[in-house]
């Protein structure tokens, strides 16, 4: 007979629904590494490239329907790698199959269909997560801690941008089909997360802009994007998809009361040699990194507080998705709670609204 020792010692079964480019890149490095967790099983409607992912990933079991897989292998939870329009079905029959649900970002379409998945979650006692993992990567755990040690002040002020040369077209897959909102729905989730996090609130107004860059492109490529938030912080970012500047895939600076804090995610190699005026001497600033890095800006000087590996990405996902799988185990209400997730959506489709209105102030 099984005792509950015997249990929790059993690993969470997963079951992974959508094996493409970002599964790869980003779930299945966590799915098949964590101790806690077993991939039972994956499904794709591509044979071909079901049986390279397998093979690859030493997934035991692979399905070409998501249903079939979910009635045969009938997992603890199920993780959904698919494009974002497809989430809300694949969530439903999830959960109608008594799963918990892994949800790859952005959560789901509208605020309507996200709250329905909350609340049919609620009704079956399962849990539900986004996999919005950044904040578990180091250099934005090292800004967390930081703030949370008060080493750095009380953050006021957040500047937040993307500069790349990537128009939808030349992207291709399911991105392209994101238009006309697609950018900020794609990525600002990660921006607006971090964000929340750090000034631990969400924004009471938004402020939202789309430059037409050019008539053939109807999509969100280059916005800006003001966040207004308690206590008269203020948080600023900027997407920009159509800029001849060298790449910065994601970049950050936290203005807190005692130093600076800024964030670059992505390779980057830097030799720059200026003068600090305030303390009246040269400044030297090297960076080599291929994930990215963080550092600590006071008094004209710049220091390194922690730079990453090119597996960020996966790694970040891994530990995100390892938390829930132990909040699962343990009956859990999984932390971050999936109503940070949804108010992250509302967020964003607020700055849509708001664009859409040429600008205009949306007190939340």
């Amino acid at each position: 007979m099984s005792t509950n020792n015997d249990q929790s010692s059993k690993p969470v079964r997963a079951a992974l629904i959508g094996m493409g480019a970002g599964a790869e890149r980003i779930m299945l490095p966590g799915l098949t590494s964590l101790p806690h967790v077993h991939l039972a099983a994956a499904c794709d409607p591509n044979a071909a490239n079901r049986e390279r992912v397998a093979t690859r990933w030493g997934i035991p079991e692979t399905f070409a329907d998501p249903v079939e897989m979910l009635t045969a292998v009938k997992p603890d939870i199920a993780v959904i790698a698919t494009p974002p329009l497809t989430h809300y079905e694949l969530g439903l029959m999830a959960l109608e199959h008594g799963c918990h649900l892994y949800c790859e970002k952005p959560f789901m379409p509208s605020l309507e269909e996200a709250d329905h998945i909350i609340a049919i979650a609620a009704e079956k006692n399962r849990f539900v997560e986004v996999n919005s993992q950044y904040y578990q990567m180091p250099i934005f755990r090292q800004v967390q801690e930081q703030i949370s040690s008060g080493a750095a002040g009380r953050p006021f002020q957040i500047d937040a941008w993307q500069h790349m040369y990537l128009l939808p077209h030349e992207e291709g897959g399911w991105k392209a089909a994101l238009q006309p909102r697609r950018v900020l729905f794609e990525f600002g989730t990660h921006a607006i997360d971090l964000i929340c996090r750090y000034f631990d609130a969400y924004p009471q107004a938004v402020t939202a802009r789309i430059a037409q860059v050019r008539a053939d492109i109807d999509a969100d490529v280059c916005i800006n994007v003001r966040l207004d938030f308690p206590e008269g912080r203020i948080a600023n970012f900027t997407f920009n998809r159509m800029s001849y500047a060298p790449l910065r895939y994601f970049e950050m600076r936290l203005n807190c009361e005692k130093a600076a804090i800024r964030t670059s995610l992505g390779g980057l190699a830097r030799l720059d040699l200026g003068w600090n005026s305030e303390r009246g001497r040269p400044r030297v600033r090297f960076s080599l990194t291929k994930g990215g890095e963080a550092r600590l800006e006071q008094h004209g000087d710049s220091r390194l507080l922690a730079n990453q590996p090119d597996s960020a990405f996966g790694d970040a996902a891994a530990a995100h998705f390892g938390r829930f799988a132990v909040a699962v185990k343990q009956g859990k209400v999984p932390e971050p709670a999936i109503q940070h997730a949804r108010e992250v959506l509302r967020v964003i489709l607020a700055c849509y609204e708001s664009a859409e209105g040429n600008g205009e102030l949306l007190n939340l």
